[in-house]
Order: structure tokens, then sequence, then C-alpha cells
């Protein structure tokens, strides 16, 4: 087997600690961290805002996975917020990439991406990945994503995974829905009808794993399948043995709430597996109800 040298960009969230623990069985990781004084053994400092890196890091590097993003439903957005999202997104490709000397090995590059890029009017519609990106501001910030991520298409494959709602128990988008209904107080948003692509946390890692074995390249969407709000809502409560009472939240409260955010918690899409399926890959994970046993 050929020895590969992984670089990891933005490894700290509960997507990347998990992923190291699944790539490091049969490859060497390397972990950039922002961190000056970490002691950890095969991390190395990086600070792109800075335009500081140890270049010890790139040494002999055979691929790169950038997981770098903030939390896109962290904070409201604000156009400073706006920004930030953009920048986190786009600024560590660009700096990665500006080092692309130091990495004459590399062979991969692969680069998180977002599944809600495709056209939230059309609910009905089950997209893929010949589909155009459409044109609101989550959609607009995936393609600014990728195109950071093409910059290394002159010197080795690219492959852009467009991630879905992560399940886990370890963090993400499940841990903000349990909160609510854990203190008595959870109910679907809106019509509970919008559509949820979603992917648990040990496939979302083997995927990642699928990609780089298998070297592909273009872009995939990252789902075992798709539920809805009200799916999503009942089976997290009934993982918590926790009763659900109140009536929908109704659209204009969250609006009211989150303003422009909103449009993540009341619009949806769905989307298709079947490209990565298609490559032989399978998910452990092909039924949501499986997820939350």
């Amino acid at each position: 087997m050929e020895k590969r040298i992984i670089l990891l960009a933005g490894a700290t969230g509960f997507i990347g600690k998990e992923l190291i623990k699944v790539l490091q069985k049969n490859n060497e990781i390397r972990i950039l961290t922002r961190h000056k004084d970490s002691m950890e053994q095969n991390y190395f400092y990086w600070n792109p805002d800075k335009n500081e890196v140890d270049t010890k890091a790139f040494e002999g590097v055979t691929h790169i996975i950038n997981l770098c993003g903030a939390g896109i439903a962290d904070k409201n957005w604000t156009s400073s917020r706006k920004k930030e999202l953009e920048l986190s997104r786009t600024l560590p490709a660009s700096f990665l990439f500006a080092h692309r000397n130091l990495m004459p090995e590399l062979k991969q590059y692969i680069s998180a991406s977002g599944i809600n890029c495709y056209d939230f009017n059309n609910e009905s519609k089950i997209y893929d990945e010949e589909d155009p990106i459409a044109s609101d501001f989550v959609s607009t910030l995936v393609k600014k994503w990728e195109e950071s991520a093409d910059q290394f298409s002159s010197i080795c494959p690219v492959l852009k995974l467009r991630i879905s709602f992560v399940i886990s128990d370890l963090g993400g988008a499940v841990k903000k829905l349990e909160a609510p209904i854990k203190m008595g107080f959870g109910a679907a948003i809106g019509t509970g009808k919008q559509a949820i692509p979603w992917i648990h946390l040990q496939d979302l890692c083997s995927l990642f794993e699928f990609g780089v074995e298998n070297k592909l390249e273009g872009v995939y969407n990252a789902n075992a399948g798709n539920s809805d709000n009200k799916e999503m809502t009942v089976l997290i409560a009934k993982k918590l043995k926790k009763r659900l009472w109140l009536p929908n939240i109704p659209a204009f409260v969250m609006k009211l709430i989150l303003g422009e955010l909103s449009v993540l918690v009341l619009k949806g899409i769905k989307a298709s597996n079947q490209k990565i399926v298609a490559k032989g890959f399978k998910f452990k994970y092909s039924k949501i109800e499986a997820c939350f046993d």
C-alpha cells in the first residue's frame, strides 16, 4: 500500500476528531492547529489570517483534507458574519494553495462543502450533482467555497463533498435540536415538511476515507437519505424519551428570531446520493431510524 501523508485543516471540530481516528489506522496524519502552544505529536501551528505556518507540516504531504468553515447556523447573518463565513471557507484554501510548491508530492485535495446549494423553491425535486448551484446566500457561499478548492485542480485531482445534516451524539446540529426537547419545549418548525438530507457521522468519515482510497475527483453529495423536520424532531424526542406536546413553531416566529438565517430551518431540499453509491460506497446507516437506536 502506498504511503500517504494526509494534512488535515479544520480538524478540531466533532467531524475532524472522528475523521482522525478513522484515517490514522492506515495513514500518517498531520493536523494544522491555531494553538501555538500545542505539544501534541503531529500537530503543526498555522494561522492563515496572519499568514503564519510551520512549514514542516508540508514536508512529504500527499493528500490535503480541508474541513475549515465557521458554523453557518452559529450566529445571525449580519453583514460582518456573512463575510466571516465566506473568508473562513476561502482563505484557508488560498493559503494552502500559496504553499503548493512545498508539497511536490501532493496527489489529491479534498474539501468539505455544503449540500444546501440547490434551489430551495422546489422541495419536490431530488437534486443531484449535475443540477446548478442556486443564487441565494447559502448557495453562493458554497459556490465560492468550491471555487477556492478548485484552485488545486491545476496540480492534482480535487474532491468536494457536499455535506448534509450530520447525525451524531458528539455534536453538531442534533445537539442544537436536542436542547429545547430536553427542556420540554420541543416542536417541529413551520410546516415540518421541509426536507433534510442527512448522513451519520461514521458514514461521513468513511466517505472521506473512501474518497482517498479510490482517488475520487469532482463533487459528490454526502447524504445517506432524506428526512424532514417533523420526522427528525420526533426521532430525537423518542431517543431522549421526551414527549412532544407543543404545536409547530410558526414560520413568522423563526423569522423574527433568526432573521435571514431562518431559511435554514424553514426551507429544505432533497438530494440524491446515487453518484457516490455508483462508485461502490455502501452506507452503514442507510435508514434514519438506525441512527437514533
